[in-house]
């Protein structure tokens, strides 16, 4: 099992990866119901100067975001990754304790983007890095449901496809469809 630094970066570089394939189309829709794949570049950005900004870029509170269009939400989150990447290669190992969440954001939103751009022919699913992956079920099967559900966290769970990966298993655990857009 890797530790919570390797899984934060690998995250980290997974959704960036990602976003930066998605350059051309932010303005798809997304996984994320009512949510174009810009709109999931501005929320990941978000939530991650607030939480890992906190933890490793010793921010005191997340400074607040002005709204950006979809062609200025790459360009922000390229900024914050970058500051992140660094600050998260030189942090203590105890800055990563509040991160496991974060850290499963940004893995299955790069999810999102990816089925957002294989509604248009792009590609296929994303298939999780095998460290990330087996910590993701780790967490999956340990996560308290009722803590998990709800608004802004994850929707209810979906029955996944019969012959489902283990990535769109995830993801059907994370309330998204995940055939709809192959």
């Amino acid at each position: 099992m890797t530790s919570p630094r390797d899984r934060f970066l690998i995250a980290l570089d997974l959704f960036s990866a990602e976003a930066r394939a998605a350059a051309d189309g932010l303005g798809r829709r997304s996984a994320c119901s009512g949510w174009t794949i810009g709109d999931v570049v501005r929320h990941v950005t978000g939530v991650q100067r607030e939480h890992a900004g906190v933890a490793l870029l010793q921010e005191e509170e997340a400074a607040p975001s002005a709204p950006v269009d979809e062609t200025e939400a790459l360009d922000a989150w390229e900024l914050l990754s970058a500051e992140l990447r660094s600050a998260a290669v030189d942090a203590e190992d105890d800055a990563f304790g509040e991160l496991a969440m974060p850290t499963l954001d940004l893995a299955l939103h790069a999810w999102d983007i990816r089925w957002g751009t294989i509604g248009n022919g792009l590609g296929r699913n994303l298939e999780f890095p095998r460290a990330l992956l087996e910590w993701m079920e780790e967490f999956r099967w340990h996560a308290n449901e009722a803590s998990v559900r709800g608004p802004g966290i994850f929707a209810a769970a979906v029955v996944p496809p019969d012959g489902a990966t283990a990535s769109e298993r995830l993801a059907a655990w994370a309330g998204r469809d995940p055939r709809v857009a192959a």
